[in-house]
């Protein structure tokens, strides 16, 4: 199902990686499936849901427990955003220790680096029902 550009789902991505930023953003882009915020960081991104609200998070562990801390804020409802945000999290490992966390934080995905495209595609499309409606 293809929508058009204002009907796109907002996406919060915070990488570190500008290649891999970049990238992402640019698939979702050109196939109509997101519209993707990019940040650098945890506290970017904390700082730009103060006025974006954001309706899925991609985000790196690479900041450690910094990212972890920022998910537990999540799901306490802490942040400015919904509490039960879809969240896919990034790594560049994982071990039972980390996957045990991130599943006590619902995060629905892990994706470990170097991930191919198509599994981030994958994994955002999986997100919503089709028959869930848009919010505005």
């Amino acid at each position: 199902m293809s929508t058009g550009p204002t009907a796109l789902r907002r996406v919060l991505l915070i990488e570190p990686d500008g290649l891999v930023r970049g990238t992402v953003a640019s698939v979702c882009r050109e196939l109509q499936l997101a519209r993707v915020r990019q940040e650098i960081s945890v506290a970017a991104g904390e700082q730009w849901l103060k006025s974006g609200s954001p309706q899925a998070l991609l985000l790196s562990l690479a900041e450690g427990d910094v990212a972890l801390e920022f998910l537990q804020r999540l799901r306490a409802g802490t942040l400015p955003c919904a509490a039960d945000l879809p969240v896919v999290a990034m790594a560049r490992e994982g071990n039972a220790e980390l996957v045990l966390r991130l599943k006590e934080l619902e995060v629905r995905r892990l994706l470990l680096q170097p991930f191919r495209l198509r599994d981030v595609i994958h994994t955002l499309e999986q997100l919503w029902p089709l028959e869930e409606p848009l919010s505005a």
